[in-house]
């Protein structure tokens, strides 16, 4: 599995440097990972992609028959422990058959509803009569699961959902009343996990089956993933066993966020199969399109693009795999024979909240910033429906909506971090974090710090420090400012996220990147480009970030040193990325596709 020894915990990432050789990369993939991946990529070329024509006219149907065959090649019962017909296999598993999937992404959410938020509740909350009686069957595909949270009035602010669970007079059900809006699934599935409100308060998880009386709406239209069902759904006096209570009543909140935790761990590697395929269609379009006597490819404007596409997919591999990398790693000293190691699986999970949220936002605005710029490489074309990244375009859009809109992903980095590490996050942790800095620097530049860091990336090494400080160094100081009013300073608390996402991201990258030339990789120069490239890029958005924040913190009386400190610690040297970034589309536009 992993080839890594060191244990981290969640959050640890802005006091622990990350070593290349303690992080999982892409390429560290088993054979036996590998092996399901194949077979996943295998499936989707056979079976999927030949008729998604008739998934876009919302053939279920169709649907159904895909699953049950994914179900014969196990991969819907990936995450499924084997006492229940299930493999048990890693998140890293996981989620590389997911970035098959994905290739498709319509399909491969019914698939990954089904499969993650769908059946991982009832995995980690059921009891195991409830585990014996439904598990097997989802995992066969005689089952299809959805997750039902959102209502119309209650999206982001989960817990203010208006449905309602009513103990019956003889104690033998809940009779369930409300509405769910856009579920995934929602018309075809057999088995919904959804959250209502027991005497008006005790937000619940229930297991509740189509039999039951649920009824599904329309599918909505929306703007992309044409080819998966969405529906809301309608709960009428559903009655609904005493024994399909899932977890404890009044305990619901775990559930969902738990499982929301599960599937942003994976959303990532999902993320990156839209970028490296956008990327696909674009180089080639880009060598067959010609233009005032040669291929758009060799135009600088076009070369700066694919380069863009192609550093947005290494770096986000590098910080996906290493999220994988760090919970299956955490995960490994759970006794999963033990009676209580659900609950210390989700323990884990939970502790991991920061990176799966950082990983969600980048990720998915990475893929935003991918397709976009794919549809302006095929120019006209790339705005007509009988060109590819059309549909990628629109399909993308939903990825900065889903699994908590960016906006609450942003709130939960600092948010979480400070729960964590409280005593990380103080006026004075801040002044320390600006002070150890500047006694590293050289007293005659700014742009010169003393550094242990070797190596052709040590620089970049050397400002992803500086950068965890300046993270610290800002958030310790907004918190002593704003003190409780910090949680409605958003604007405050964003910008302070991004420093985070880009600390998280840089770094990444770095460690990957100098693994592969620790291994005499033969990409190594080119991955050694795109992180020179992204933490100089990188480096511009932090100063922007930075200055966002010290203009608001000194008007609230913060000391005008803090400026100063700051400055300091957001200095990077120049770097000739317009060269860099040619040399990678150059790779690019030989590999004729993703080069890593």
């Amino acid at each position: 599995m992993t080839q890594t020894h060191v244990t981290i915990t969640g959050g640890q990432f802005l006091t622990l440097d990350a070593r290349s050789d303690e992080v999982f990369i892409r390429e560290d993939l088993s054979e036996e990972q590998r092996m399901f991946g194949r077979t996943a990529a295998e499936f989707m070329q056979k079976e999927v992609l030949p008729v998604v024509e008739r998934l876009y006219k919302h053939d279920w149907d169709l649907t159904r028959q895909l699953m049950r065959k994914a179900a014969d090649l196990d991969l819907l019962r990936l995450e499924i422990p084997a006492a229940y017909g299930g493999l048990g296999l890693d998140l890293i598993s996981a989620a590389y058959v997911g970035e098959q999937i994905a290739v498709n992404p319509s399909f491969g959410g019914s698939l990954g509803a089904h499969t993650s938020i769908g059946t991982l509740p009832l995995v980690y909350f059921g009891t195991d009569e409830q585990k014996a009686r439904y598990l097997p069957r989802l995992s066969s595909g005689e089952l299809i699961a959805a997750y039902a949270l959102t209502e119309p009035q209650s999206g982001s602010d989960a817990l203010a959902a208006r449905t309602t669970a009513t103990l019956t007079p003889d104690g033998r059900h809940y009779v369930l009343n409300g509405q769910k809006m856009w579920i995934t699934n929602g018309q075809f599935a057999d088995l919904f996990t959804i959250f209502a409100k027991v005497d008006g308060d005790k937000f619940t998880a229930f297991l509740v089956e189509r039999s039951m009386g649920v009824v599904s709406g329309r599918d909505e239209i929306k703007l992309g993933l044409d080819g998966n069902s969405t529906t809301a759904l309608m709960l009428d006096d559903v009655k609904v066993p005493i024994e399909n209570v899932l977890g404890t009543i009044g305990q619901g909140h775990k559930v969902a966020f738990n499982v929301l935790n599960f599937g942003r761990v994976k959303l990532g590697a999902r993320n990156m199969a839209g970028v490296k395929g956008a990327l696909g269609h674009a180089v080639k379009y880009a060598k067959e399109r010609r233009q005032f006597g040669k291929a758009i490819a060799e135009f600088g404007l076009i070369k700066q693009k694919l380069a863009g596409m192609a550093i947005r997919g290494f770096i986000g591999d590098a910080m996906s795999y290493r999220a994988l990398g760090d919970v299956d790693r955490a995960l490994q000293s759970v006794d999963r024979d033990d009676a209580s190691s659900d609950a210390r699986v989700l323990k884990t999970i939970e502790g991991f909240a920061v990176e799966c949220s950082i990983n969600k936002v980048w990720t998915s605005e990475a893929l935003a910033w991918t397709v976009d710029e794919a549809i302006q490489v095929f120019g006209g074309n790339g705005y007509s429906r009988e060109f590819p990244v059309e549909r990628m375009y629109r399909d993308a859009r939903i990825t900065r909506i889903y699994e908590g809109t960016n906006e609450i992903n942003r709130m939960i980095i600092p948010t979480r971090l400070m729960k964590q590490s409280p005593a990380l996050f103080t006026a004075e942790a801040a002044r320390q974090a600006m002070d150890a800095w500047s006694e590293t620097m050289d007293a005659g530049s700014r742009r010169t710090r003393p550094t242990a860091a070797q190596g052709p990336l040590a620089a970049e090494r050397d400002f992803v420090s500086g950068s965890k400080r300046l993270a610290i160094a800002l958030l310790g100081h907004a918190a002593a400012i704003y003190g409780d009013e910090l949680k409605e300073a958003q604007e405050i608390q964003a910008e302070i996220a991004d420093v985070i996402i880009e600390v998280y991201a840089m770094e990444s990258g770095v460690a990957r990147a100098e693994k592969l030339a620790d291994r005499g990789d033969a990409r190594a120069s080119t991955a050694r480009d795109a992180v020179v490239v992204y933490t100089s890029d990188a480096a511009d958005r932090i100063a922007s970030a930075a200055r966002q924040v010290v203009a608001a913190l000194s008007a609230r009386g913060a000391d005008a040193s803090l400026a100063s400190g700051v400055h300091r610690l957001m200095a990077h040297p120049p770097t000739d990325t317009i060269a860099a970034r040619r040399r990678i589309a150059n790779a690019v536009i030989e590999a004729g596709k993703h080069p890593f």
